[in-house]
């Protein structure tokens, strides 16, 4: 019975939110034990939660030396969220108010991720005398030169229609659609909200990834519980990162963490193009379907 808790739906993502916003209930007495201590590495330096500092030569983000606990839960915009005297914090408001450096929030939700579930319009910018909509993009770093926040895209392999790509995520309250009752940024960040859409989250991501292996010809039971290995894919990587094994098993749970780092379609790549993608922090996909594998879903093809 431990068991079957322990790998629960809930549980997946419990888990998977405490690595998506950095902030681990089960550390709560190594924050406060260093919550004035330099151990919580380099993090990019930001003007405020939600805005990188660049290099103005590459673009890259400014990384900071070591920070204290406090420093890193101020640079991630919790600094009236969470208070080290406090026995019983509310973790999971704390999470849903996690805004990291590049904007996105709590579960570490982009403007995309909420359009692509109906509870967010894209905000719209003239080019030429013709509105097109706008929203940050997972583009190389090399736009953002010379201080460069906004350009406007039209490079089919990073964006399917013309986007203005800003280099941050930048959410705003009038354009909520009011889904589940979601009007504005204080209602996206109330943890109830929040793990509503979540779940739809994980909705959507499983229906993408079953369309996607459909239009290859493929099925989902083709996959489960059949492995990959990290030198077998492309790029191969060799030792695998954080010591982890070279085989990986197949799970839903595992492609559904996979499907948030790298959406649907990089799912669906990694299984039948054996590539391994990774997200603006160099994470790979394959380090998603390896961590978070064997969890209980409430999908059909659960496993």
């Amino acid at each position: 019975m431990a068991q079957e808790i322990t790998k629960s739906y809930d549980n997946f993502i419990n888990k998977l939110w405490a690595f998506e916003s950095d902030v681990d209930p089960a550390k709560q007495a190594w924050y406060n034990e260093n919550w004035t201590k330099p151990v919580a590495g380099t993090y990019p330096l930001v003007s405020y939660p939600g805005r990188v500092k660049r290099d103005p030569k590459t673009g890259e983000p400014l990384e900071s030396g070591p920070l204290t606990v406090q420093q890193l839960f101020f640079a991630i915009g919790l600094k009236d969220f969470y208070d080290p005297s406090d026995p019983s914090p509310d973790w999971k408001t704390i999470q849903s108010n996690v805004i990291n450096y590049l904007g996105f929030v709590g579960f570490q939700f982009q403007e995309s991720d909420l359009n692509d579930l109906g509870y967010y319009n894209f905000p719209s910018v003239a080019v030429d005398g013709v509105h097109y909509p706008s929203h940050y993009v997972d583009v190389p770093t090399s736009h953002w030169e010379n201080g460069v926040t906004q350009f406007f895209d039209t490079n089919t392999k990073e964006v399917s229609t013309p986007t203005v790509v800003t280099d941050v995520v930048c959410f705003y309250d009038e354009y909520f659609t009011g889904k589940n009752g979601v009007t504005n940024v204080l209602e996206f960040k109330n943890p109830e909200k929040h793990i509503l859409i979540i779940k739809d989250h994980f909705d959507n991501k499983y229906a993408n990834i079953i369309s996607g292996l459909t239009s290859r010809g493929k099925n989902l039971s083709e996959y489960l519980n059949t492995y990959l290995t990290w030198d077998g894919l492309t790029p191969s990587v060799t030792p695998p990162p954080g010591r982890r094994t070279n085989k990986v098993e197949v799970t839903l749970s595992g492609l559904l963490a996979g499907a948030h780092l790298r959406g649907a379609e990089g799912v669906v790549s990694l299984l039948v193009d054996y590539k391994n993608s990774v997200d603006e922090n160099g994470t790979y996909i394959l380090q998603y379907v390896q961590d978070y594998a064997g969890y209980q879903t409430p999908f059909l093809n659960s496993g």
